[in-house]
């Protein structure tokens, strides 16, 4: 079995020096852990908070991307670079011929490096981006599920339609219901929700209710299962949101800390028992149910969330999940689409 992930963290983690890529250590995605888990391709999200300095977070983001270069050029044998069309082919090809090669595609969460021009997208797609998440928190663009909740501005409807141009694929996870639909009238090209799971078995706000499952699935988009405790389970959520609050407040006005932060967390999260798988399937069987067997597939937010799904200490886990799919019912032929099959088929048709 082979996987795809259509949402991580790592790279801000890698360049931040909190992990060790090469040998994984510190991390919940690394270089031996893409190989043992045959992780077939990584979206790798450069996620940058907003700091007030517009021209800094512009940098980071660059930055980041940077990294993301330097982690292929150093491991060639091991990663690839997926720009096109032409590049998954041949990743594909290589995987054919038991290479075990991990393609990495490059994303932005969260528009703020934009610093809210439409035409920087031209140059960050030109560094290699092919996936945006139009918000993370509130921005020039785009109202979120955990700020205002409002739509998108005039300003956000021009980057749909210049993602649309590009061949950027526009991802709804944190933007406010309102922007999901403002989105959803606005997007040509199908679109996906990178790391959200299913509302109605979880009320987490960044999780997907049944309407927007239906209109990801009848666009040809992707939803991506979040491995996070707190969008799986109702009783882990109430208190992942309370701690969540805070330590965003936290960042916003300077006084947190990743240190400070990880404390807190461990505080009001550590005793709690983490989701469990067979929770994570109930979420599965819902979008099969609402929105079919194709349109799912995993988008772990792994080294950009705490209080992972038991069992897990990193992308290892997904062939464990894989196998508990199988077990509780799920046929070898969907559960092949879930863990690859959907995304690489998505890829291949939205990638120029």
């Amino acid at each position: 079995m082979e996987f795809v992930d259509l949402h991580c963290d790592t790279i801000k983690a890698v360049a931040d020096g909190d992990g060790d890529f090469p040998s994984g250590q510190g991390l919940h995605i690394g270089l031996p852990q893409l190989a043992d888990a045959n992780v077939a391709l990584q979206v790798f999200a450069c996620f940058v908070m907003a700091t007030g300095k517009p021209e800094q977070d512009y940098k980071s983001c660059k930055e980041y991307l940077a990294a993301i270069d330097d982690l292929v050029a150093s491991h060639s044998e091991q990663l690839s670079l997926v720009r096109s069309k032409a590049d998954l082919q041949t990743l594909v090809e290589a995987r054919s011929k038991g290479r075990r090669l991990t393609g990495i595609v490059k994303a932005i969460e969260g528009a703020v490096p934009l610093q809210g021009r439409v035409d920087l997208l031209d140059e960050f797609y030109q560094d290699g981006v092919r996936l945006l998440t139009i918000a993370w928190d509130d921005n020039e663009f785009c109202g979120t599920v955990f700020g205002s909740g409002g739509g998108l501005t005039a300003l956000g409807e021009q980057l749909i339609q210049r993602c649309n141009e590009l061949g950027v694929v526009v991802d709804v996870s944190h933007a406010s219901d309102e922007a999901f639909w403002n989105i959803a009238e606005i997007t040509d090209k199908p679109f996906v929700a990178s790391h959200s799971n299913a509302r109605s078995v979880c009320a987490n706000e960044r999780n997907l209710n049944d309407e927007m499952i239906r209109e990801i699935a009848d666009r040809g988009g992707m939803i991506g299962l979040a491995l996070g405790s707190g969008f799986i389970c109702p009783e882990y959520y109430v208190h992942d949101k309370q701690n969540r609050i805070r330590i965003i407040e936290g960042f916003k006005n300077g006084t947190m800390t990743n240190e400070k932060a990880e404390r807190l967390s461990e505080e009001a999260l550590g005793s709690l028992p983490p989701a469990q798988i067979g929770q994570l399937i109930e979420h599965i069987r819902h979008f099969i149910n609402v929105g079919g067997e194709d349109c799912l597939g995993f988008g772990s937010d792994f080294d950009g969330v705490t209080g992972l799904i038991a069992d897990a200490s990193g992308i290892g886990v997904l062939p464990g999940i894989a196998a508990e799919m199988v077990k509780s019912g799920l046929s070898q032929k969907v559960v092949e689409k879930i863990c690859s099959g959907n995304a690489l088929r998505f890829f291949g048709e939205q990638l120029a």
